[in-house]
């Protein structure tokens, strides 16, 4: 029998096209879908809903991008007066969407990070006090949280300062936003419900392609009161596609169950790093505060590590250096943390 495919590249299923038109031909044919017209109806609206209640919010609206997402976020929580935002300094809102809030909505970005991935409530406060106490002052609408911060190798931020910097924020007036494309992982590794992470924020991003098998898409989630009517402001920013169904399918088909597979990833995943730390043929290196990456090398030769690997039908990642920052994901839930250990060490000679 075929070992399966052993994915350590990537947080979701990684589908190819072939895959995936395969698995939108099952879908489709299992029961009726019916399309949406721009995002509105159809399946893409039975998603929403269902997404909605397991993020434990009034409603949810797909995006075309999570960038989309986390700006039309930002500029929902801004008012006229209101229009910085404290993210975190590595967090992909900082990094990886250029000038856009400052181009695109007015809004000032205020980087902070003291304390690993995260940062402290202390640091938010003096950035509070520091935004209103210029002579035009120009205080903080909102703030920003991203768990687990792909920049430092899904490092979780510290379940502490996550609380601490919620009760400042509320304290304060600010309100509070989600950055959670792997919300799923976040849940996982802090021992917490998708929907206890979400409570505290007005607003949550949520990748689909991340976790949810699609190739494209996203989705913000919040109240009735501000979602209800963003169909608007995604047209009207340049995501307005003709047709969202394919992805809103894929993702309300991996959306069931999701929460307590990614739940059993992570208590297989430390029994993989032990099994190959214990083996003396691989070098492995935890993330203080770490989610599902953990570096790997064979104490012998990388190449043929990488060979060997491909020969046996095990994706590895891009290198970090002279390591590998292998990924556990769902795929996983196929093999046993025995056989998947195996595996790796038996590539590595």
């Amino acid at each position: 029998m075929e070992r399966p495919r052993l994915n350590l590249a990537s947080d979701g299923s990684d589908l190819d096209p072939r895959a995936t038109a395969q698995l939108l031909d099952r879908l489709t044919a299992a029961s009726p879908v019916v399309a949406d017209s721009y995002g509105l109806g159809g399946a893409v609206a039975a998603f929403e809903a269902r997404l909605a209640a397991a993020l434990g919010k009034e409603r949810a609206i797909v995006m075309p991008t999570g960038t989309l997402a986390n700006m039309l976020a930002l500029d929902l929580h801004a008012t006229r007066r209101a229009r910085r935002v404290a993210v975190q300094s590595d967090g992909h809102i900082m990094n990886d969407i250029g000038d856009g809030p400052a181009r695109l909505a007015g809004i000032t970005l205020v980087p902070l990070q003291d304390r690993g991935a995260g940062y402290s409530a202390a640091a938010l406060e003096q950035a509070i006090a520091h935004a209103a106490s210029g002579r035009v002052a120009q205080p903080l609408a909102a703030a920003v949280i991203e768990t687990p911060v792909r920049r430092r190798l899904a490092q979780m931020v510290d379940m502490a300062d996550f609380d601490a910097v919620i009760a400042v924020a509320r304290q304060a007036g600010l309100r509070l936003h989600l950055d959670g494309a792997r919300i799923f992982i976040a849940a996982a590794w802090s021992a917490r419900s998708v929907a206890a992470l979400c409570a505290p924020f007005d607003t949550v991003y949520v990748s689909l392609y991340k976790q949810l098998g699609t190739p494209f898409g996203a989705a913000l989630a919040g109240p009735a009161a501000l979602i209800d009517g963003l169909h608007h402001d995604r047209r009207g920013w340049g995501g307005g596609l003709a047709q969202m169904w394919p992805a809103a399918v894929i993702a309300d088909h991996f959306l069931a169950g999701m929460e307590e597979r990614w739940r059993r990833v992570a208590a297989m995943a430390p029994v993989v790093w032990d099994a190959l730390a214990a083996s003396g043929r691989l070098r492995v290196e935890r993330i203080a505060h770490g989610s599902n990456i953990a570096k790997i090398a064979p104490l012998g030769d990388g190449d043929a590590f990488a060979a060997r690997a491909k020969a046996a039908a095990i994706k590895l990642p891009e290198k970090d250096g002279a390591m590998w920052p292998i990924r556990a994901n769902e795929t996983w839930l196929q093999s046993s943390a025995d056989e998947i250990a195996a595996r790796l060490i038996a590539a590595a000679g």
